[in-house]
């Protein structure tokens, strides 16, 4: 399972902020403690935010490390997205920072309360190229509604009807609502895309494969595609961080097709290993529990 954190700020540009030029940058109320156990039910993981405020919830120390340096979990050496220690975070922002500036408060409250010391590396790593397969594209270029006509009556708001239950569909993967883009059951995953460019895609399958991915597609359209696929077979996890699955013959199951063989049979992409350099966040050392709020 993956786990992703959206850090979404909303500040006021009318006022400047500052500090003292000697104090580190830091926020102005900063509240850590454990996450309670799992009751059974599932966990939402995630830092929402207000105007002036970030709360984060059930996260633990890789996806907070990841937040305060804005790298991909692929890029964190020394922390498993798996650490089942999690903590509930309240911070309250300084009206006028930067997201730069932002960022640097996320490490300093880590380095102050957990005694985060990390040091970056260039690293060779396996990497994937993604470009135009030889059958040429399959997905279709998205077309651009025109207006509508300045005398024309205002759309009635869309209806919400609140959480669906997934359900497979008759192909073994999952049905997609009007207002999900995304979702898995078990192993069997579906990706709906709407005026995705070659650059969100690559970033999307970065994600999934746990591996940096280039966008060597030259592509400069926006598409609408459905992707479908398996993620997981009997031999393990595919594409895992650190690992270096093969490209060809991944798929050990008649389930479905893998990712990449997904991406080749119905988008008309390929996605090729090579070995390039990437910096990196290698954690030398961290504390689990975190001193006194």
């Amino acid at each position: 399972m993956r786990y992703t954190a959206a850090l979404l700020l909303v500040v006021s540009a009318a006022a400047a902020w500052s500090q003292p030029a000697d104090a580190p940058l830091a926020f102005e109320v900063a509240s850590i403690k454990l996450s309670p156990p799992p009751n059974g039910r599932g966990i939402r993981v995630g830092c929402p935010s207000d105007p002036g405020r970030i709360t984060c919830t059930n996260m633990n120390m890789a996806n907070l490390v990841t937040m305060a340096y804005g790298i991909a979990h692929y890029q964190l050496v020394g922390l498993s997205l798996g650490d089942t220690d999690r903590y509930e975070v309240a911070v309250k922002v300084p009206e006028g920072a930067t997201k730069d500036q932002i960022k640097l408060m996320w490490q300093n409250l880590l380095a102050e309360r957990f005694k985060l010391a990390v040091h970056r590396e260039t690293r060779q790593v396996t990497v994937y190229e993604l470009s135009v397969a030889r059958g040429g594209l399959k997905m279709k270029e998205s077309v651009e509604e025109p207006p509508p006509a300045a005398d024309a009556p205002p759309l009635p708001p869309p209806a919400n009807p609140g959480p669906r239950k997934l359900t497979l569909g008759k192909d073994g993967f999952p049905e997609l609502g009007p207002q999900t883009s995304m979702a898995m059951m078990g192993n069997k995953a579906r990706w709906r895309a709407a005026k995705a460019t070659s650059a969100s895609i690559a970033s999307m399958f970065a994600a999934q494969l746990g591996q940096p991915v280039t966008d060597a597609t030259g592509l400069t359209g926006k598409y609408d595609f459905t992707l479908s696929w398996v993620t997981e077979s009997r031999g393990g996890n595919r594409g895992a961080a650190g690992s270096d699955p093969p490209l060809a013959g991944m798929d050990d199951s008649d389930a479905g097709p893998t990712l990449v063989q997904a991406i080749q049979s119905q988008l008309g992409l390929k996605l090729e290993q090579k070995k390039g350099p990437m910096e990196v966040i290698v954690v030398d050392h961290v504390e689990r529990v975190p001193t006194e709020n």
